[in-house]
């Protein structure tokens, strides 16, 4: 029999989950109307940002982002071609607060997308106990204004977010086998990360159920 090794960083986190209620973290989300989502089929996904002093993987980020998406099968997701210029415009308005409005119908038409993907990490700490914050939005070029924004931080240091984890891994993947088990996506940067993104990304289940 394995005995199931977990880093001393770790222990003691875990008595404050064991025996908590297994239930997905509140996290702060908006939808627009049904009418303002029906027109949004195909997405392009820009490269995320980052908030001033927040050192980041932004593309590992984004890259678990995509997927999520791709996995919801309500979207379209075009890739970023190297040469589109206009994202440079896009991520240099984002900064001062504001999308360019002329650079995103620029970026749409020439691409046929619908809307475009942005985030900004807004909070990151990629060793243990393991925090990243993240604020994104689908803009829609119909209208120029947000029709999905989500906003939260999931910190491996509170036991909501342990929680959260812990029921997201024991109903959504399989027992490969692994001597950590749940308690490797608080380990690896790449899972807990993938862990956020499949909760932010579900927002959109959500928010359309309730409509």
């Amino acid at each position: 029999m394995h005995t199931r090794l977990l880093p001393f960083a770790l222990l003691g986190l875990l008595p404050a989950c064991w025996g908590t209620p297994h239930e997905p973290k509140a996290i702060n989300s908006w939808l627009a109307e049904p009418t303002d989502l029906a027109s949004v089929r195909r997405i392009m996904v820009l490269p995320f940002g980052q908030e001033a002093g927040v050192q980041a993987d932004c593309n590992s980020v984004r890259d678990a982002f995509v997927g999520e998406l791709q996995k919801l099968r309500r979207f379209e997701v075009v890739p970023l071609p190297s040469d589109a210029l206009e994202d440079d415009v896009l991520t240099k308005s984002l900064t001062r607060g504001r999308l360019s409005s002329d650079a995103l119908v620029r970026l749409c038409t020439r691409y046929s997308v619908d809307g475009v993907f942005v985030g900004t990490v807004t909070s990151w700490r990629p060793y243990q106990p393991q925090r990243l914050g993240m604020r994104t939005h689908l803009v829609s070029v119909h209208s120029g204004s947000p029709i999905w924004a989500v906003d939260a931080i999931y910190d491996a240091a509170e036991r909501t977010t342990i929680g959260d984890l812990r029921h997201f891994v024991e109903h959504t993947q399989r027992d490969d086998g692994n001597l950590h088990g749940w308690e490797m996506n608080l380990i690896s940067p790449g899972k807990f990360t993938s862990f956020v993104a499949h909760r932010f990304v579900g927002t959109w289940v959500e928010g359309v159920a309730e409509q």
